[in-house]
């Protein structure tokens, strides 16, 4: 897959822009949509300080950044005022102690939506245009949870030519499987067809196949010897052994041996 040229899932046009990791200092789980009523007030005092030029002087603390607010009139687009996006270049980002924090931040949603074709990206995107920036934020949000399982999945539904946001929320694994196994329903995939992605046994089939995985491989040693996983196959792979044998580790040889076990599985017909 080639990278999505000047598309990303902070900015993917179609009027929408994600602010998820805004500050980049949050609790785990957060999600800014339950909060939005409050939010709004605050997003204004900052949009209002910022464009009258009174900018953040200070470091931030905890879970709040004066440079977040509205990035159109309408109030629907939000993200940082002080990106070197919004200043002809000029990052106005470092009295606010984030600028480092917030130049490194990335999610495994926006580092999938990264490598996919730019025309599956923006097909994808406009799935949910009409969305403010809180929905779309949001991790309740169907396009958010379906880039969570990884390009692979990803690229594969948007070849369902799914027409609406309803139809991707209706696909019967996305509540129904945790994304840690998207490499291995991304394999499914490969193998059996597009086809499975809009049947309800495709969960099934995926807890399935890694708990027999779980069984044959065993639980990691005491040392957890070999190269970081991480550094032998893509995170989306790395993510999913982890999930079944708790490795962080492994020699190739092992690696080579889990895949060859995974593809027996993944290989077996489906029981008819």
């Amino acid at each position: 897959m080639q990278p999505a040229a000047h598309i990303t899932l902070c900015s993917p046009g179609h009027g929408l822009a994600c602010f998820a990791c805004c500050p980049p200092i949050r609790p785990p789980g957060y999600d800014h949509l339950p909060w939005q009523s409050s939010l709004r007030r605050l997003f204004i005092d900052n949009t209002a300080a910022v464009r009258a030029g009174r900018l953040p002087d200070k470091v931030m603390l905890g879970f709040w950044c004066a440079g977040l607010g509205f990035l159109d009139p309408k109030g629907r687009t939000i993200g940082c005022l002080l990106h070197p996006a919004q200043n002809n270049g000029q990052d106005l980002r470092g009295p606010t102690g984030y600028q480092e924090k917030c130049a490194r931040e990335s999610c495994a949603q926006s580092r999938a939506f990264a490598v996919l074709a730019p025309e599956t990206a923006n097909s994808l995107a406009g799935l949910c245009r009409g969305m403010d920036s809180f929905a779309f934020s949001s991790g309740s949000n169907p396009l958010m949870k379906l880039l969570a399982f990884g390009p692979v999945v990803a690229a594969a539904v948007h070849g369902l030519g799914l027409e609406d946001l309803g139809k991707l929320e209706a696909l019967p694994w996305l509540e129904g499987l945790e994304p840690r196994h998207g490499w291995l329903l991304g394999r499914l995939t490969q193998t059996h067809g597009t086809d499975l992605l809009e049947r309800t046994e495709a969960a099934d089939r995926a807890h399935a196949i890694a708990k027999q995985l779980a069984k044959r491989i065993g639980p990691p040693p005491p040392l957890n010897s070999g190269d970081p996983l991480r550094t032998l196959c893509d995170e989306w792979e790395a993510r999913f052994w982890k999930a079944v044998n708790g490795r962080v580790r492994a020699r190739p040889a092992d690696l080579r041996t889990w895949r060859g076990y995974a593809e027996d599985l993944i290989c077996k017909p489906e029981r008819g």
